[in-house]
């Protein structure tokens, strides 16, 4: 006979569940609901039965405490379809907080597993986090083989904060692991990694495997906290809901644990720095379970992304502790891949409905997730880590490289040499980007095309190099009389030089000097490369949306 043992500790919670629907409301406002939600439950929006929605499970588990159940594979599957995400909680109101259908539900799998109700896939997963210390059956040696072997990230004893990786950036997710090392670096951030770090467990918390969890649990807080510094910092929204919450009943340290938004939230405040998307996008945030409704992390996401140059934030309409799940919780990435994949095309599908550009989590399992779920006419739509669009957009310090072989002219080493000073005057534009000056003596040698000299500036990754003479395929070419170029050379700032150079431009003069250009390019073309916004900073081009 099944004993449902864990289950019964929540009989109470169980029987206060009054069917009213709130938790499967679809698209109605409903006098009893906190705030109007559409279609709560993730899983249950894709499989449309009420048996996987939080009242249909709730009656489920009400018939198993009658010992009045039957189990079989048909329901070990469905105990594991559900993505503990908590968004029926929000909608309800039979108790303070609402009905934890999630705690019911670990408590369910606590028992199956105790009663060797076991899939073959869990238990497998539970023998390579034994043997491997991860979840995807990888060797261990080769956790932190995608690190710069040159570098020493693992010198703990010296650093001001731990920067824990985890499995799916470690062996699934490299991506994000290393744009938050390269963005913590540029930073100045004092951080190192463990070179013995561990699965956090979190998966087998989530498929009722509680006694290793909790073996596991208590050797990472005692490892842990053996290291010199207690600040921990999470990339990964799974494992900091690992440690900060499901940890708690073991953990007795002064260890503090962070998610990334978190900590950088926090460091701007003292140390600012400019963010800025090469071309205008629409961003738009979803809020990952395990980091939203679980931790209350809502606003240090967005406080980030706000700070965004050149791009429009925009709110989903499931958001915060409202928000819809991305389909990969609670074991059902693993358990249920196709399931997952359909849960996350409804989340995009929402993103798609606001004509979002770019979708931005912060947790893997939602990038990963969300990013398979990416439907074939997207058009464009990606599904990225905050951690990753905020290392490729931030404004870093730009280098210079000059050569004046073969400059004749004093005025044009001096305009040489004032670009090499302000290289920011080129930040807007694509590595890649290559345009030529052109100076001239009067205008009437303009008009002969009698060059007195000339350079051009190729945009590289890392800043700028200028370089004589004109490039064999420039985007564009400036002609610049001397006068103009004199004066030009005088200003102190990016935005100085550009309203002196609109002003030469739109009203020139033989004695105080002008400015013109040729196009090589389309102008779309050179406004999606980055000239535009010079252009309107000049006042040369009033808005880019017109040129188009």
């Amino acid at each position: 006979m099944v004993k449902f043992s864990e289950v019964e500790k929540h009989s109470d919670l169980i029987q206060i569940c009054g069917k009213c629907g709130d938790c499967a409301t679809s698209g109605t406002q409903l006098s009893t609901a906190k705030r109007h939600v559409s279609e709560p439950c993730p899983v249950k929006n894709v499989l449309g039965f009420e048996a996987y929605d939080a009242r249909g499970r709730i009656l489920i588990l009400k018939r198993i405490l009658e010992n009045n159940f039957k189990i079989d594979d048909g329901f070990l599957n469905w105990a594991y379809t559900c993505t503990e995400c908590g968004s029926c909680r929000e909608t309800c109101l039979a108790i303070e907080g609402g009905i934890d259908t999630p705690l019911l539900m670990d408590a369910l799998r606590q028992d199956l597993v105790k009663n060797n109700y076991r899939l073959k896939k869990h238990e497998l997963i539970l023998e390579s986090i034994r043997k491997h210390h991860n979840p995807y059956n990888e060797p261990l040696k080769e956790r932190f083989a995608f690190l710069d072997a040159a570098k020493n990230y693992f010198d703990v004893k010296n650093a001001d904060y731990i920067l824990y990786i985890g499995c799916t950036e470690s062996y699934r997710q490299q991506n994000i692991a290393l744009a938050t090392i390269e963005l913590l670096e540029h930073l100045g951030i004092n951080f190192a990694i463990l070179e013995e770090e561990n699965c956090c467990g979190s998966i087998l918390r989530r498929y009722g495997y509680e006694e290793e969890f909790k073996e596991l649990a208590k050797s990472n807080l005692t490892y842990l906290n053996k290291q010199t510094t207690k600040k921990i910092i999470f990339p990964c929204a799974g494992c900091l809901r690992t440690f900060k919450l499901d940890y708690q009943d073991y953990n007795s340290t002064d260890l503090q644990f962070f998610h990334l938004t978190e900590f950088l939230e926090e460091f701007f405040k003292t140390h600012p720095y400019n963010f800025k998307l090469q071309n205008h996008k629409k961003i738009g945030y979803h809020d990952p379970c395990h980091l939203g409704r679980h931790v209350g992390v809502y606003e240090a996401p967005r406080t980030l992304l706000k700070l965004l140059e050149n791009s429009t934030f925009i709110e989903l309409d499931a958001l915060r502790n409202y928000s819809h799940c991305c389909g990969a919780g609670g074991g059902v990435k693993s358990s249920n891949p196709d399931l997952a994949v359909e849960i996350a095309k409804n989340r995009n599908a929402e993103a798609l409905q606001k004509a979002i550009d770019i979708l931005v989590s912060a947790c893997p399992f939602c990038e990963r997730n969300l990013a398979d779920g990416i439907p074939e006419n997207a058009n464009g739509f990606m599904v990225v880590d905050i951690a990753e669009i905020l290392n490729k957009t931030i404004q870093k310090e730009l280098s210079t490289e000059i050569s004046h072989l073969g400059v004749k002219s004093e005025i044009c080493k001096q305009y040489m040499k004032f670009l090499g000073q302000y290289p920011e005057i080129f930040s807007d534009l694509i590595p890649g980007s290559d345009m030529d000056f052109a100076i001239y003596d009067s205008f009437d040698d303009f008009e002969e095309e009698k060059t007195m000299d000339a350079f051009h500036v190729l945009r590289k990754e890392e800043g700028v190099e200028i370089i004589p003479g004109k490039a064999d395929d420039a985007d564009l070419e400036l002609a610049l009389s001397k006068e103009a170029i004199a004066k030009l050379i005088q200003t102190k700032s990016k935005e100085d030089y550009a309203t002196r150079f609109g002003d030469f431009y739109n009203d020139p003069s033989f004695e105080e000097g002008w400015i013109d250009f040729l196009l090589h390019k389309r102008t779309k073309t050179l406004i999606d490369m980055g000239y535009g916004k010079f252009a309107e900073a000049a006042g040369i081009l009033e808005d880019e949306e017109d040129a188009l």
